[in-house]
């Protein structure tokens, strides 16, 4: 009897150990999580930087249609620019990524690059991308200054650059909504912007 106590002590020791190293742990890992910066777009300083209003540019679509860049929307509605390459898969990873968000976050998405015609027909029936919403011209990149991919730009209605970096997951494009929601540009501005912790 006095061996089944004793074995019966000693394990209710070792719960009450493991509660207290559970509990120190979880208590670490909070700490941590406050401490980690979170992990948004990676802004480069070459060309347009958020806030400028870019102005209305015309190029031709994958289908042979219009499509204005920039200048005022008129249906009022967001504007994402993604800059992508058939030959990147990076690129081909995010595609999926930014069709799904967009929809979800009611912005207009507008794919474009600078690969050949080929690869880039074959990002659209890959991906079932709309051809009127594909654009492969290298004056854009040249224009606004993009030389990684894959890269994003958020417009408002006005054709105005919210945010801009370059974009590897769900977590970077939903830090370009985020950056026009909090007024910083970036998270890398945010992070400077926040009080140092003694």
């Amino acid at each position: 009897m006095t061996v089944l106590l004793l074995s019966q002590s000693i394990s209710w020791m070792l719960v009450v150990a493991i509660a207290l190293v559970v509990a120190v742990l979880f208590r670490s890992i909070r700490r941590l999580y406050t401490r980690v910066a979170p992990v948004g777009a990676l802004m480069t300083s070459a060309g347009p930087q958020p806030g400028v209003r870019l102005p209305p540019r015309t190029a031709l679509a994958m289908n042979g249609q219009q499509v204005v860049l920039g200048g005022e929307r008129p249906d009022g509605r967001p504007h994402l620019l993604l800059f992508v390459s058939g030959g990147c898969p990076i690129s081909r990873k995010i595609l999926p990524i930014a069709q799904d968000f967009t929809q979800r976050e009611s912005i207009d998405l507008l794919c474009l690059g600078d690969d050949t015609d080929a690869m880039q027909w074959d990002l659209i029936r890959r991906f079932g991308l709309d051809p009127a919403g594909f654009v492969n011209d290298p004056q854009i990149g040249q224009w606004l200054e993009i030389d990684k991919l894959p890269f994003a730009m958020l417009l408002d209605a006005a054709g105005t650059i919210v945010a801009k970096g370059l974009v590897n997951n769900r977590e970077h494009l939903e830090s370009l909504v985020v950056a026009g929601e909090t007024g910083h540009v970036s998270v890398q501005s945010y992070l400077d912007a926040r009080p140092r912790a003694a």
